[in-house]
């Protein structure tokens, strides 16, 4: 078979990185948790497996053999690809593993450099990435679309407010809407609903509208490179806007934001998940919650927001406010909450391996008896919400906010 010549760019990966290819025990920790090994048991998707894979190619490149000239092994460089794209990054990895290798980062950082060279992603990958650069959101929408959800919201009265844009009231927090909730006809209701809670709350805020950009963290999960100009370019921009807070009801953008945007450039802002920031205004008393939602519920942690940021906490005490709820823990929950599938760019890669893993998160949430599935996160919302179809479900997937406007007596009433 004919070899590939692409070389990748070491120089992308620092020594810590490099190091970590080294620190692997191939102990097998990993495959007994890693949530796509327990539906494919393709071993290639392990972390032991793309490490020992990728250290084949490298030597390749620039081992004993390399100095031939000959090459990338096709077959095994098929297998490493594969490994290392059908993965949601989920970070399970990072947590089960005796060395604790730092997993994520190594994957996105390798993703760049295979980027860089060419070799990957895959190629509806690259699409996905081309358009998101192009378009300024992964829907090929454009920005003036971006406030669509706010005209329709006012017309139907699934929108008791009109927000204000932060351009015009100089607030001091800024609501950051994100993509998904501001495309997706079918979670812009999380828009809606948060909309309404912080102004019943008497919060002053404001939102970008038309002026608002992605956060460009799917570039990050899968290697593009411009990552970081993009996201450069949006902290320059919010930081002029003078705002001291940035509350995101998305858990990939407060990931991105919170994490990966420390990385590239100092933030004058403190950045907020809406569940931390509704549980902040309930203890200050701006939040009450008078209508009870009667019914068990069981809770999803995002990845993004839990393993990622180490938030869990939050989220349960903003359901346990909220009068008439039973929350039933799954078995797996917080740092070993089982990954639906979404992140990581999966979704793109191979949409029925995601769904399947959704699919099988709906069934955790079965087993626990309860009637409702809540999350954080409008892209967990919409997988689980799929996932729920699919497995022809009698559990109701309930995004946070809608919980918290329903007993606040600002939303629709949650039914099983």
């Amino acid at each position: 078979m004919k070899k590939n010549n692409n070389q990748i760019p070491l120089e992308k990966l620092s020594p810590r990185r490099l190091m970590c290819l080294d620190a692997c025990t191939r102990c097998g920790e990993c495959k007994n948790w890693c949530p796509v090994y327990s539906l494919t048991e393709n071993e290639k998707v392990t972390p032991r497996t793309k490490i020992k894979n990728f250290k084949s190619v490298l030597k390749a490149q620039n081992g004993f053999l390399g100095m031939f000239k000959s090459g990338i092994d096709p077959d095994t460089l098929a297998d490493f690809l594969t490994g290392l794209y059908e993965c949601s990054c989920c970070n399970q990895c990072h947590f089960v593993c005796p060395s604790r290798i730092d997993t994520v980062e190594l994957w996105e950082d390798v993703r760049e450099a295979i980027y860089r060279s060419g070799l990957g992603p895959m190629p509806e990958q690259r699409t996905f990435c081309e358009n998101l650069v192009k378009y300024g959101n992964p829907f090929k929408k454009d920005q003036s679309a971006r406030t669509d959800w706010i005209e329709t919201g006012l017309q139907d009265g699934t929108l008791l407010y009109r927000p204000e844009l932060i351009t015009e009231n100089k607030a001091s927090v800024l609501l950051f809407i994100g993509c998904t909730a501001t495309f997706d006809e079918k979670v812009s209701r999380i828009a809606k609903h948060t909309v309404n809670i912080l102004s019943r709350a008497g919060v002053e805020f404001g939102v970008l509208g038309t002026e608002e950009n992605c956060c460009y963290g799917k570039l990050r999960r899968m290697g593009d490179p411009s990552f970081k100009q993009l996201a450069g370019q949006n902290i320059e921009k919010l930081n002029s806007l003078g705002f001291d807070t940035l509350v995101s009801a998305c858990a990939g953008c407060f990931k991105t934001l919170n994490a990966d945007y420390p990385k590239v450039g100092q933030q004058k802002y403190k950045i907020y998940h809406l569940s931390e920031y509704l549980d902040i205004l309930i203890q200050q008393g701006k939040i009450k919650f008078e209508v009870p939602v009667e019914g068990k519920i069981t809770y999803h942690d995002p990845c993004l927001l839990g393993r990622h940021n180490n938030i869990y906490e939050a989220p349960r005490r903003v359901i346990a406010a909220i009068p008439g709820l039973e929350l039933i823990e799954m078995e797996r929950t917080r740092q070993f909450s089982r990954c639906c599938g979404v992140g990581g760019g999966l979704k793109i890669a191979n949409h029925d391996l995601q769904e399947a893993a959704s699919v099988r998160r709906i069934r955790d949430a079965e087993e626990t008896g309860a009637e409702f599935l809540t999350t954080p996160c409008p892209t967990c919302f919409s997988g689980l919400s799929g996932g729920a179809l699919k497995a022809e479900s009698h559990l109701k997937v309930v995004h946070m906010a809608e919980l918290a406007a329903r007993s606040m007596g600002i939303g629709p009433a949650v039914k099983g």
